[in-house]
């Protein structure tokens, strides 16, 4: 990133970049937490947390209508060189083509976001999680808790020949 002059735009909500980010990177999330308490919204929220929410640990969410607004304020160069990182890369992808059709050319994409990346792939990693774990989270998050201390006791038990 630095020998090419990109900057690390990270535009995953605030609880999964708390969990784990790159130092020194931009943050503008893309989906924000949807706070309309209308009855649709409500039973939706509901359908979510039964469905996906207690299992992922996602709130309810809806696209940042000042996305691209907000980015401009952090990086108003529209020639500067923006690598666009989430945790998977889906909402990456989408966030980049957002920020193609608001002007910005130089654009990258982290495919595969950072639960792809390894321990050593940037320089500087804030946070309590490691940056590949941080998009899982609900009761999924306890089941990769107990698979990594499953391999530990495994690896520190194995006997070798």
């Amino acid at each position: 990133m630095k020998s090419e002059g990109y900057i690390l735009l990270d535009i995953r909500p605030e609880w999964e970049r708390e969990k784990a980010r790159v130092s020194g990177s931009l943050h503008v999330p893309l989906f924000v937490e949807d706070m309309d308490n209308g009855p649709l919204t409500l039973l939706k929220k509901w359908v979510h947390f039964g469905y996906i929410g207690l299992w992922t640990g996602q709130n309810f969410t809806m696209i940042n209508p000042d996305f691209v607004q907000q980015v401009e304020v952090k990086v108003p160069d529209k020639e500067s060189k923006l690598l666009v990182a989430c945790g998977e890369g889906l909402r990456s992808m989408m966030a980049a083509s957002k920020l193609h059709e608001g002007g910005y050319r130089n654009l990258g994409w982290l495919a595969g976001g950072f639960t792809r990346s390894k321990d050593d792939d940037f320089s500087g990693v804030e946070g309590p999680e490691k940056l590949q774990y941080a998009t899982i989270g609900g009761v999924s998050y306890y089941f990769l808790k107990l698979i990594i201390l499953l391999q530990a006791v495994g690896k520190s038990g194995a006997k070798t020949f």
